[in-house]
């Protein structure tokens, strides 16, 4: 079949790549395409050494099948034979940016030990699909096993949710992300901030407001103060460079003056819960003494 594959003219391989690529993104041939998706399954012989033999042009056909992505089959893609078979037979993760060997040793979770050519590192707990954004509100990721998690998609599981405050005053709640790899909650806050304090004054327009979008939905559920204005500053500033009414600009500078007015919130709670534990201890001195009395 190489021999074959070789002898082919330039525009029947293109003719043959193009075909496959309406294969993967027409949704109405969905079910034709997944047919042809089992067929390597059947096959026993697809083994490394038979798939090294291979021309260059079937394993990117193969692996395209494999994988439902028509990025193998663009022009620009430079992978070597070996990079192919991996993908191929799942011992090398399918993002062309990411290519990281499967399955990762030092990853134990039940997540990464079931999901077969799952990467921890780009891909998404709940739908399993990869994109290569970064410096986004759009992906949520947990502090403890460095799992990521698209942030609608946290938000239609309920991994997105209020939780009790890890470090505001007790009996407070804050929007955390659950992660569903080792059950750990990540405060949403901390993490949102950190994003917008490091990137949001290199986001054009577009993006700035795309990411508001994200915050808005993030903590529309929140119950805590911070949580609420964050809610609500998102939605205004959203709204407003959606009509043109503000720069990107001025919007960026408003989200950190409210970061910076949350920070010096949270920096006065410890001296007042003190005061208050102060005054509740001294509280209760006064009702045992006047029940002695």
């Amino acid at each position: 079949m190489a021999q074959i594959v070789q002898q082919l003219d330039d525009e029947t391989v293109e003719s043959a790549k193009e075909y496959l690529r309406n294969l993967i993104a027409m949704p109405e041939r969905i079910y034709e395409f997944v047919s042809l998706q089992n067929r390597p399954d059947e096959r026993s012989d697809l083994t490394n050494q038979t798939l090294l033999n291979c021309h260059k042009i079937q394993l990117e056909l193969l692996v395209a099948i494999r994988t439902g992505l028509g990025s193998f089959l663009l022009e620009n893609t430079r992978l070597l034979t070996s990079e192919l078979v991996e993908i191929f037979l799942l011992e090398r993760y399918r993002n062309i940016k990411c290519r990281r060997f499967l399955p990762v040793e030092d990853h134990g979770c039940k997540i990464c030990s079931t999901k077969k050519g799952f990467c921890s590192e780009c891909m998404c707990l709940v739908c399993l699909n990869f994109d290569c954004v970064n410096n986004t509100c759009s992906w949520v990721g947990c502090d403890a096993c460095l799992h990521w998690c698209h942030a609608v998609c946290g938000i239609r599981r309920n991994l997105i949710k209020p939780g009790p405050s890890l470090k505001g005053p007790s009996r407070t709640t804050e929007m955390q992300f659950y992660c569903l790899g080792c059950g750990h909650a990540s405060e949403m806050f901390g993490f949102v901030k950190d994003v917008f304090m490091s990137c949001a004054k290199e986001w054009g327009e577009e993006t700035l407001m795309k990411e508001l979008d994200y915050v808005r939905k993030i903590f529309q559920g929140s119950e805590d103060f911070k949580g609420k204005e964050l809610h609500v500053k998102a939605d205004v500033l959203h709204t407003k460079l959606v009509t043109k009414m503000i720069s990107p600009s001025d919007a960026c500078d408003f989200i950190f003056q409210l970061f910076s007015t949350i920070k010096t919130i949270e920096d006065e709670w410890p001296v007042k819960q003190s005061k208050k534990d102060e005054v509740d201890s001294l509280g209760s001195i006064v009702r045992i003494k006047d029940a002695e009395a």
